[in-house]
């Protein structure tokens, strides 16, 4: 029990200082239901206090991961440019991104298949291994994603108006839809 009131206390404790410069009043009134310990030196508004700083327990390996795939979207943000201003594309979630990548670049692209396009901000990503490049190498082209524009998320997909219920929005939104009406009372 002792625990769990010290770990609450310490999140809304950094919670309050970060909400305070955008939830100005709440963030003041967290504050001051706050159990106050003199031996701190708790200041008597939130506005008087510091931000939070990072915690010096970084995951090295998460920081690396995330630098890879960054640097891979960084890549992928330059083409999706380029197909715009060639008119390819008028905007990122009307684009399909076909990476063909070397095997390293391949195994960190791999581990996050399923969230590409979410970090590229596209509707499709198609990722194939070429042994024929370059470890850390890859290729990527840009094409006109398949499907009809999701009406509640405006990405494209196959399976748009696959539900009589909702026939313009794509799979994941009708799955999002059902679950709002469930909870819903």
């Amino acid at each position: 029990r002792r625990s769990a009131q010290t770990a609450l206390y310490v999140i809304v404790h950094s919670l309050a200082r970060m909400l305070a410069p955008i939830l100005v009043f709440t963030a003041d009134e967290i504050w001051e239901n706050l159990p106050r310990d003199d031996g701190e030196r708790t200041p008597l508004s939130v506005h008087l206090a510091e931000l939070p700083s990072p915690s010096a327990n970084q995951n090295a390996e998460i920081l690396a991961a995330y630098a890879h795939l960054f640097r891979y979207r960084d890549a992928v943000l330059a083409r999706l440019e380029e197909a715009r201003t060639s008119k390819l594309i008028g905007g990122s979630l009307e684009a399909r991104v076909e990476i063909s990548a070397g095997e390293y670049a391949y195994k960190w692209l791999d581990h996050y298949r399923d969230d590409l396009r979410y970090v590229f901000i596209v509707s499709q990503v198609d990722l194939r291994l070429n042994r024929e490049l370059g470890e850390e190498a890859i290729e990527i082209r840009i094409g006109v994603a398949e499907g009809v524009k999701c009406e509640r998320c405006w990405n494209y997909s196959t399976r748009v108006g696959e539900s009589s219920r909702y026939p313009n929005v794509c799979e994941r939104c009708f799955e999002a839809l059902e679950e709002i009406e469930r909870d819903t009372p």
